[in-house]
């Protein structure tokens, strides 16, 4: 077979030692050679020959089929059991210092917030807040490992090496800095005026802004968590402290940021796609359930089914199983409330919503068994 031929040989002892050199009989000095025959590949002193029941049956499969041979299995099953090397003991307690450190810090800032904040001074709180994100970035970017780790080259390592140590502590990090500029800004912000005190709606902007910088920095789960939750305060705190509109209004706005978050996500601007996209679904049915304008049920199971069209519509370009069990959970929500709301918990109803539901997947399967024979 050509996939043989072209297989590196092992070194035959004797011979050039150079790099990438293809060995032949030929190149092997005549001493080296056995008299009246071809010379033998030696086995590495590492490699051991694959045991019948250690390889996996779709290897043995390719070794039948002559595109693997005996030596390249072995190579092939060695690397699937390597397991990574168990991280020295001061190495772990240096990562576990250093999260137990950034556990205290937050503490502290917690504290400061809760005991603090009104005895001292809008100036005083606004430097502290301000030198403590100040430090937290520039810990974050050197833990990292500098500038040239961040931004576009973090979006092309991430999904091929993962989040290490450093970067995972550097996360860490930014979202710390990222509550720091918030209540600097909440202290810049802050009237003092409790019954109308919108403080927080710009300490929630000033934080997004930071956590997406975070993120685009250096994307992880944790920062995209971080960025939803300051999303969701700021569109409520708008909608609510700003504008005084009611809680319908405030549901409408909900719904909207999530159809915003399974636009970002479809568009890759979300790293981690199945969070992105269960954000989306999670924050758009729970702004439609809010919605009960005209003293009614309709609008909000209304909403909630549009939300499972948009998240099947989504899937049609992007099949994603968030999106399919977001939408599917999201139309039963709507199916239930609809019935509730027409009949009145009605048993014949609900056993009519049974019987459609049991055609639309018998239907269903059959067109995807069929499809799948076609393609076959």
């Amino acid at each position: 077979m050509a996939e043989q031929d072209s297989a590196p040989r092992a070194p035959v002892s004797g011979a050039d030692p150079v790099p990438d050199r293809v060995v032949t009989e030929k190149s092997v000095p005549a001493a080296a050679r056995p008299a009246g025959g071809p010379v033998a590949e030696p086995r590495s002193a590492g490699a051991v020959a694959p045991e019948p029941g250690r390889a996996p049956a779709a290897l043995r499969d390719l070794v039948e089929q002559g595109v693997l041979d005996e030596t390249q299995l072995t190579a092939v099953v060695t690397a699937l059991e390597h397991e990574r090397p168990r991280p020295a003991p001061a190495r772990l307690l240096a990562e576990i210092a250093a999260y137990a450190g950034a556990g205290l810090l937050l503490s502290g800032l917690v504290l400061i917030l809760v005991e603090s904040w009104a005895d001292m001074a809008e100036l005083g709180r606004f430097v502290l807040f301000a030198l403590v994100a100040l430090g937290l970035m520039v810990a974050g970017v050197a833990t990292a490992g500098g500038r040239s780790v961040l931004l576009r080259a973090a979006w092309r390592s991430v999904p091929d090496t993962g989040h290490t140590a450093r970067t995972r502590l550097a996360v860490v990090l930014f979202v710390l800095a990222s509550a720091s500029v918030a209540a600097a800004a909440g202290s810049v912000f802050d009237n003092g005026d409790v019954g109308g005190d919108s403080t927080w709606v710009y300490a929630a902007g000033a934080g997004l802004l930071a956590a997406a910088a975070g993120y685009a920095a250096l994307p992880s789960l944790l920062g995209l968590l971080v960025c939803t939750g300051f999303s969701v305060a700021l569109v409520v705190g708008v909608l609510d402290e700003v504008f005084d509109l009611d809680d319908s209004w405030v549901g409408g706005g909900v719904l909207v940021l999530g159809i915003g978050w399974l636009g970002l996500t479809r568009a890759r601007v979300v790293f981690e796609v199945w969070a992105g996209y269960l954000a989306g679904v999670v924050l758009a049915v729970a702004g439609a359930q809010t919605v009960d304008t005209f003293d009614g049920m309709w609008p909000a199971y209304a909403l909630t089914a549009f939300v499972a069209l948009v998240s099947f519509g989504v899937y049609a370009t992007d099949r994603s199983w968030v999106l399919v069990l977001g939408g599917a959970a999201a139309l039963t929500l709507a199916a239930v409330e609809a019935v509730a709301d027409w009949t009145g918990d009605s048993a014949g109803a609900s056993g009519a919503i049974l019987v459609i539901g049991a055609v639309v997947l018998g239907i269903g399967s059959y067109l995807l068994a069929r499809s799948t024979k076609t393609v076959g």
